[in-house]
């Protein structure tokens, strides 16, 4: 576990999103009071205490991805029963870990950090705590909102027929993106920063667009149906309810994300119980089916992992902040390392 993590929180060329983060951290001092215009304003109040106590990004970042690696490492403990861990660990770091921890979407993953903080509160009911942690967590993401759809629905159960109908349903009416946008600008449109995001998301950007179906859906689809067979299992664990209805919910919020791509951002707050599930699968099988099982677990891991590996220069060729200890590179050349070393293209801006 503690190589894993210095392997995924110490990329020195690797991810993307450093190269916004960086130029905004370094000017953070002197432009706090503008940014605050564009820009949540808790992760600009934590990058101005780092800065003015002279800590330069570069280790501002591996400090802050180290200790969400911790906390999220400590909740998949929590949740994941010993013997299915592996398993579950396995799926995570081949789907998400990359993405959260070496391509970075820094902002987003502190906010997760939060919820997972919070869950305490949300397994007591103890409402008042958790809704100061949520308001620190959309302090640094917006995202973070779900965290009050993620209370409400925490204790909830939901039969698997509901849980069924509503996925069917979903998947009819995300065939396009514009209805969705519709109803969010008509909610948040009015709020500063949020509505300029909205009008950029709906005007064509990047994140703003989605397709019908990909082999992640199929993927994702197949799961959700075992999770449908294998309910009892999972419900039979401690939280295995909670567990069951997040893992489900999972599964709508990726339909979601598939259709605009930044709203795939939900479904990474309940990663952890996703994958949890995913490992307890494993003892809902008889004994001749566990290996079945296991090798397909290995199948949808293995192949979509090097398939969003090679897709562009993000992740290859992988550096460590350790092997350039001392021969530190300016950004400039850590910002076109990827671009000019990787046999794969350049990712899209």
């Amino acid at each position: 576990m503690f190589a894993l993590g210095i392997f995924l929180c110490m990329g020195y060329t690797t991810g993307t999103d450093w190269r916004a983060y960086e130029p905004m951290y370094e000017s953070v001092a002197d432009n706090y009071k503008v940014m605050f215009l564009f820009t949540e304003p808790g992760y600009v109040l934590y990058t101005f205490l780092f800065r003015t106590i002279g800590v330069d990004f570069i280790h501002f970042l591996i400090i802050t991805k180290l200790i969400l690696y911790f906390i999220t490492i400590r909740a998949l403990r929590f949740y994941c029963p010993k013997r299915s861990f592996f398993l579950s660990l396995l799926f995570f770091v081949a789907w998400y870990a990359f993405f959260l921890f070496i391509d970075n979407p820094l902002r987003n993953l502190i906010a997760i950090g939060f919820f997972l903080l919070s869950l305490k509160y949300l397994r007591t009911r103890q409402l008042g705590k958790y809704l100061l942690i949520t308001l620190v967590a959309v302090s640094f993401h917006f995202s973070a909102i779900v965290m009050l759809l993620l209370y409400y629905l925490g204790k909830k159960s939901y039969s698997t027929k509901r849980l069924i109908v509503a996925y069917a349903v979903l998947n009819v009416l995300l065939i396009s993106n514009s209805l969705i946008f519709s109803v969010v600008s008509s909610l948040f449109s009015s709020l500063p920063i949020i509505g300029e995001k909205i009008a950029a998301y709906a005007g064509g950007s990047v994140d703003g667009e989605g397709k019908l179906f990909s082999v992640g859906w199929i993927i994702h689809t197949l799961i959700f149906i075992l999770l449908l067979l294998g309910r009892d299992t999972i419900e039979e664990h401690p939280y295995g309810k909670m567990i069951f209805t997040f893992a489900g919910i999972f599964a709508i919020f990726f339909r979601l994300g598939l259709t605009i791509t930044v709203m795939g951002r939900f479904q990474l707050y309940i990663i952890v119980f996703y994958v949890a599930a995913i490992g307890m699968l494993y003892y809902a099988f008889e004994i001749r089916s566990r290996l079945i099982y296991t090798v397909f677990l290995l199948m949808v891991t293995v192949i979509p992992c090097v398939s969003y590996l090679i897709k562009d220069c993000r992740y290859i060729p992988y550096t460590n902040y350790l092997f350039f200890i001392g021969q530190e590179m300016s950004f400039d050349q850590r910002s076109s390392y990827n671009e000019l070393n990787s046999p794969y293209k350049a990712p899209e801006q």
